[in-house]
């Protein structure tokens, strides 16, 4: 069995496809019987189509990628093709493009055939999709036949969306295939999220009390026994709906997210501040959490942005650890709240002196084992982001971690994390470094 090659592959606008293996042209020649044509396993389902090995004049509108490769058994293996999936806007799809640009980017550099795919755009019986590819020349995305992919990555953008009939069935029947890597299936949900880290003795002690918020007698319970809490909505995301309860004197304040600020309520008791807070949910589930008096860096609170990817090995590792720090005014530290990124060495190293690397290896071994840990109960893991606070004494605690993780603006951590999403790719689909090339 041949080991994975590197060559490249050429999209010519009329369909065909051209495959570059400069180095072992002429092998490749000799092992298809000397003929013009051969055929290639493009996808997990054997799905043929015609490679043509001569070389091809340069067409306008054509796509050329780096690709993986293998010749055995009278078969050319070539990929991993690499769908992200999301949903259709009508006239092409939905999602953060500019994402979606540079994941394909990195397989073009890395080794991947990355496309765009809706659940519209699968024929199921042909295992083909129609999808999306990146054309840098014109700066556009064009639709292309295409096999079915190795690997699928869900970007559906919203829970909404992923609860829609048609999605969330393309999803199980994605999800079911044996020789298809699907990988963070779908959002988390915060409540149950902590209901399983809580069986986990290795990680409970970084979990604050946290709970669903359903009764009067509850909210009392909670800010009877800490400072302040935060309530929470069990499918909120970034800092949407969240709201901080303390008492300030005699007075009840309650502080809630909107865009980049926080309103500000006061209340005589608990009572009237559950009455207002029943109108507020409108029967959106929440969670009510124990606050936790945060380090401040230049007399803000910050939280530890961890993001944690499987690699080309298929393990765990720390990608990267960010710093954000609440804005003037703020509940939570959310950028698109008002938020802002702070250089993580610079903090941790102002704050923690001689100490910070320790504290630093302490958030990433801290992260991995809650991973470990979330990996053991959640199918088909490959990423996710998770929020840490950190204490004045350099106590971690775990608030919450998203499975759908935005862009992180460190250049550092965002080159991380496309590279390991593309070398997992290759790792899964048994097309990266030293694997073989029988897929499906």
């Amino acid at each position: 069995m041949r080991q994975p090659r590197s060559g490249w592959l050429t999209i010519h606008p009329s369909g065909r496809w051209y495959l570059h293996a400069p180095n072992d042209n002429l092998r490749l020649l000799l092992l298809a019987g000397r003929r013009k044509w051969m055929f290639a396993k493009l996808g997990p389902f054997s799905v043929t189509k015609r490679i043509h090995l001569n070389r091809m004049p340069y067409t306008r509108g054509r796509i050329r990628l780096k690709v993986r490769w293998s010749y055995s058994n009278h078969q050319l293996t070539i990929g991993p093709l690499i769908g992200i999936l999301t949903v259709s806007d009508g006239s092409g799809f939905r999602g953060n493009k500019e994402n979606f640009k540079d994941i394909f980017l990195s397989g073009k550099r890395l080794g991947g055939i990355v496309f765009v795919f809706t659940p519209e755009g699968i024929n199921w019986a042909k295992k083909m999709v129609r999808g999306y590819l990146y054309d840098e020349t014109l700066d556009t995305w064009t639709e292309h036949q295409l096999p079915f992919p190795h690997v699928v990555y869900n970007r559906i953008p919203t829970r909404k969306l992923e609860k829609r009939n048609e999605v969330s069935d393309t999803i199980k029947q994605l999800a079911s295939f044996e020789n298809v890597t699907f990988f963070n299936p779908s959002f988390f949900n915060k409540h149950a999220l902590f209901r399983m880290l809580e069986k986990t003795p290795e990680v409970s002690s970084y979990l604050p009390e946290t709970g669903r918020l359903e009764s009067l007698a509850q909210l009392k319970s909670f800010v009877s026994r800490h400072p302040f809490v935060y309530l929470k909505p069990v499918l909120g995301k970034a800092g949407e709906g969240i709201m901080r309860l303390e008492k300030i004197n005699r007075r009840w304040r309650l502080r809630q997210v909107q865009e980049k600020r926080a309103v500000t309520y006061f209340f005589p008791t608990v009572g009237k501040v559950w009455g207002f807070l029943r109108k507020q949910i409108k029967g959106k589930r929440y969670i009510i959490q124990q606050g936790i008096p945060l380090a401040r860096y230049k007399g803000r609170p910050f939280d530890v942005r961890v993001l944690v990817q499987k690699n080309g090995s298929g393990q765990w590792g720390v990608t990267g650890i960010g710093i954000r720090r609440a804005g003037a005014g703020s509940i939570t530290t959310h950028v698109p709240r008002g938020g802002s990124i702070q250089s993580t060495d610079r903090v941790l190293s102002h704050l923690f002196k001689e100490q910070a690397e320790a504290v630093r290896q302490q958030v990433e071994q801290t992260a991995l084992t809650i991973a470990a840990s979330l990996n053991d109960k959640i199918e088909n893991l490959a990423e996710m982001s998770m929020d840490l606070g950190l204490t004045d004494e350099g106590k971690l605690w775990f608030f919450e971690a998203n499975a759908k993780p935005e862009k992180f603006d460190e250049p550092n951590i965002r080159k991380g994390s496309l590279s390991n999403l593309i070398r997992y790719s290759q790792y899964v689909s048994q097309l990266g470094e030293g694997k073989g090339a029988n897929v499906g």
